[in-house]
């Protein structure tokens, strides 16, 4: 395709066009065409990606190409595709930017603070439009390889999400045309920056044991499993009962220093 026609397309519908290149089967047109598209562009598409296609070809990528993307997307598609790429290349990736005020800027956006959400977050994660049709979401969930207890989410045309698939459903399905929205079970947004005590009491974990994870857009970003949660929760309660042990010790101690101290000086005194 002519790349005036790639730009056009890119900037007059942008989600269309990564729904499109994110779809693709084939890899090697997909980067071509996106090493096509005017620079600062990239950045805006692979946001707008789900976190495993987008995985699916940052991965094919030599790490140069995507620091160049980095260097001239805005600090927000930057933010976006950092969080699909995952913690440790992200970390690898921003080292390799020269502008250390960039760097710092990137640091501070892909680095979730502990107790948070995102802290948690797991970024290997697939999506499906809510107007998927059953038989091309089976195709999708056969050639995706990521982890199983992932939950599948379910994304508007505007790609924010609006729930989970439900896989049991799908499989009883036997109509090939049915769409996504029929197997959607609602989920309120899980925000990365969010703190761990939103996931306390949510209605979802008796139906689900992974929930999706979005930006303050409402994009996806990844997913946090119950598991996790609840060890997390489990270390930190440990960690509150060594603080409170070794509080309750130093109190014991202190008033033992004192009825030696009050027994030295009280004899001291009495002479």
């Amino acid at each position: 395709m002519d790349k005036h026609l790639l730009s056009a397309f890119a900037s007059s519908d942008p989600e269309r066009f990564a729904q499109l290149l994110g779809s693709s089967t084939d890899q090697t047109e997909a980067i071509a065409i996106l090493t096509d598209i005017p620079d600062g562009r990239e950045g805006d598409v692979i946001a707008r990606l789900t976190p495993e296609a987008a995985a699916r070809l940052l991965n094919e990528l030599p790490d140069p190409i995507v620091i160049g993307w980095l260097k001239t997307c805005s600090a927000d598609s930057a933010r976006r595709m950092l969080a699909r790429i995952g913690r440790e290349r992200s970390t690898l990736l921003i080292s390799g930017i020269d502008d250390r005020a960039k760097r710092r800027e990137l640091r501070r956006l892909v680095e979730y603070p502990s107790g948070t959400v995102g802290d948690l977050m797991q970024v290997n994660i697939t999506s499906v439009r809510d107007s998927t049709r059953a038989k091309e979401i089976r195709k999708e969930l056969q050639r995706w390889s990521g982890d199983p207890d992932a939950p599948v989410a379910i994304v508007r045309d505007d790609g924010t999400v609006c729930g989970v698939l439900d896989q049991a459903m799908l499989l009883q399905n036997s109509d090939p045309d049915a769409r996504a929205s029929k197997f959607r079970i609602p989920v309120k947004s899980v925000f990365a920056e969010s703190a761990l005590s939103t996931l306390k009491g949510r209605e979802e974990w008796v139906r689900l044991t992974s929930l999706p994870v979005v930006d303050f857009d409402g994009r996806l970003v990844g997913y946090v499993s119950r598991t996790r949660f609840e060890s997390s929760q489990a270390a930190m309660s440990d960690g509150v009962q060594f603080f409170q042990s070794t509080a309750e010790f130093s109190m014991l101690f202190l008033e033992f220093m004192v009825y030696v101290l009050e027994l030295v000086f009280g004899k001291r005194a009495s002479r």
